[in-house]
């Protein structure tokens, strides 16, 4: 369950930082629109499972599997930097072309 959450996760997040490089043209902020969706999107998962799971409630966080969703934030905008710098270096060869 905490992968399927990491995979949606990504997968809105690359197309979200492409549109927004191809629309901005600055890869700073297509980071930023990214971090903060990966932040958005896991931190209030993860709260969601805390309120609707009366294990975590009772056990704290820390005895489930869903302590690492916050965790992924970095590696997935981490991973969004590369896909980024590909798309950036695939338009320049386009428009030398």
């Amino acid at each position: 369950m905490v992968i399927l959450f990491i995979l949606i996760s990504f997968l809105f997040s690359v197309p979200l930082s492409i549109f927004t490089f191809t629309k901005t043209k600055n890869k700073w902020i297509a980071l930023l629109v990214t971090f903060c969706w990966n932040t958005v999107f896991l931190v209030g998962v993860t709260w969601i499972i805390y309120l609707l799971n009366d294990e975590v409630r009772l056990f704290g966080i820390g005895h489930t599997s869903f302590y690492i969703l916050p965790f992924f934030i970095p590696l997935i905008t981490w991973i969004d930097y590369f896909i980024i710098e590909l798309t950036r270096k695939n338009n320049k060869k386009v428009d030398s072309i």
